[in-house]
């Protein structure tokens, strides 16, 4: 009896261990087939997209995990966003940094790319007739300007009750979240980022209060002051010297760009007939006005306090001056289990900029000129 309990349990365990071999070869096929399989129309499609987004965010279920190592998910095992919801969060990096607004961006698939700048234009002369000799004249220098992209990441946490309400549009609330995040640190990095794993900001380019200046060099006016203007007078002087000091090219996207603080000392200046520099805004989308000049706040800018030296304020031309770099594709992972019962998502991209032509922006110091 012993022998043939034995051998039944044998023949049964043979048969369980065949009936899941076989199941992990059948599921192995599908699995396979089903990567090997392209893409569907659906898969291409906008709404569907979206759809699969949602559901994403909400449950976690991704229905491009099969084409895991397709375009259409990140490389870490990460959703890429939809392109009209990665456009969606663009404009709102718009609105919410002053520096994207007015700079110059370009979108690249690498993860650096090569700026070619004029340092130095090529030289023309007049010739009286065809029998007249011609000189040689001077070629025109180019120089090399590589942008590096970094990675920029924001992390909102959401629980697990408020993405299961219908009622309300995570994505809305997702978009508004990681740009406020990422915004706020990119357009510091665009002002004042050293380049060490952020954009080189433009606060941080050499400068000097020579006209003509070696190329990688801004040009800088000083207030004759630390922390303060040394005459009111002398203040308007000094602001209309750097409005004149810009090449014409650049007088039509000129802007001024500065703190709170500086803008506070700004509105207190009277030219010589006692009326006020500053201009007020007359229209929402028409900006205040310096000198016949739009005015853009940027609190990112260095404040002032009296008695020390800031460059709180800076004027010219930041869309041919400087050049924002977008890696493509802006990519989210789901992580439910780090914070639970909280739901994190971790959104990157990568972000890099750098100052390329450094004659349409001029700075102002609050400081004394030194000898």
């Amino acid at each position: 009896m012993d022998r043939e309990i034995q051998q039944a349990i044998s023949e049964l365990s043979e048969n369980v261990n065949g009936f899941i071999k076989n199941n992990e070869k059948t599921h192995l096929k599908a699995k396979n087939e089903m990567a090997a399989l392209p893409l569907s129309e659906n898969l291409n499609d906008d709404t569907y997209r979206k759809s699969n987004f949602s559901s994403y965010i909400r449950h976690g279920v991704d229905h491009f995990l099969t084409k895991s190592m397709s375009d259409k998910t990140g490389e870490s095992g990460g959703h890429l966003i939809p392109q009209e919801i990665a456009l969606h969060i663009n404009e709102k990096l718009k609105s919410l940094s002053p520096m994207r607004a007015i700079s110059r961006a370009i979108t690249i698939s690498t993860s650096s790319v090569d700026i070619l700048v004029d340092s130095k234009l090529p030289e023309a002369g007049w010739a009286a007739s065809t029998n007249d000799s011609r000189d040689e004249t001077d070629s025109p220098e180019i120089k090399k300007i590589k942008i590096p992209v970094h990675e920029i990441f924001a992390k909102p946490t959401a629980s697990q009750k408020l993405l299961d309400d219908s009622q309300i549009n995570v994505e809305e609330w997702l978009i508004t979240k990681i740009a406020e995040k990422i915004a706020a640190l990119e357009n510091s990095a665009f002002v004042n980022g050293d380049g060490n794993n952020k954009p080189h900001g433009f606060l941080q380019c050499e400068s000097s209060d020579e006209a003509k200046r070696d190329f990688g060099k801004l040009q800088h006016f000083y207030t004759g002051a630390k922390g303060n203007f040394a005459a009111d007078d002398k203040a308007v002087d000094i602001l209309v010297d750097m409005v004149c000091s810009i090449r014409p090219i650049y007088v039509k996207n000129a802007k001024w760009i500065m703190s709170r603080a500086a803008l506070a000392k700004i509105r207190k200046l009277k030219n010589k007939d006692g009326g006020y520099l500053w201009q007020p805004s007359t229209a929402e989308s028409c900006p205040s006005s310096l000198l016949g000049y739009p005015v853009i706040i940027d609190d990112d800018m260095p404040g002032i306090t009296e008695g020390a030296e800031s460059t709180s304020i800076a004027f010219g031309d930041f869309y041919s001056g400087y050049q924002i770099v977008d890696r493509q594709g802006l990519q989210i992972l789901r992580d439910p289990y780090t914070s639970k019962p909280f739901v994190e998502f971790y959104a990157s991209k990568r972000t890099g900029g750098e100052v390329v032509d450094f004659d349409a922006i001029k700075l102002l110091k609050f400081a004394e000129k030194s000898e």
